[in-house]
């Protein structure tokens, strides 16, 4: 691949991820950060950014370019209280139904 096509893996990566943390977990979010895996390690852009605005409550996640699924989130302590607190951290509807 060449630069031009890396470069648009990439932007779409970064929609997908954004998308993906928008509808997901409510969060409106930049990514400042990504970096296409070499193809023979596998078909994944690795991201990180933050939310909007709240530059400590960060994140990483990774999208695979050629289905753009986005797994392997990762959050840093200051953005898992705010998923708690917005109820919108994984298994979080459990413990505050209970």
């Amino acid at each position: 691949m060449n630069k031009d096509e890396d470069a648009e893996l990439i932007s779409k990566a970064k929609t997908t991820a954004v998308q993906y943390l928008k509808e997901k977990y409510k969060l409106d979010v930049e990514i400042t950060y990504a970096k296409k895996m070499p193809t023979y390690v596998n078909s994944k852009i690795d991201l990180r950014g933050h939310v909007i605005g709240h530059e400590k409550q960060e994140f990483s996640i990774s999208v695979d370019y050629t289905t753009q699924k986005a797994s392997g989130l990762g959050i840093n302590p200051e953005l898992e209280k705010v998923l708690i607190q917005n109820g919108t951290y994984p298994n979080t509807q459990n413990h505050l139904d209970k």
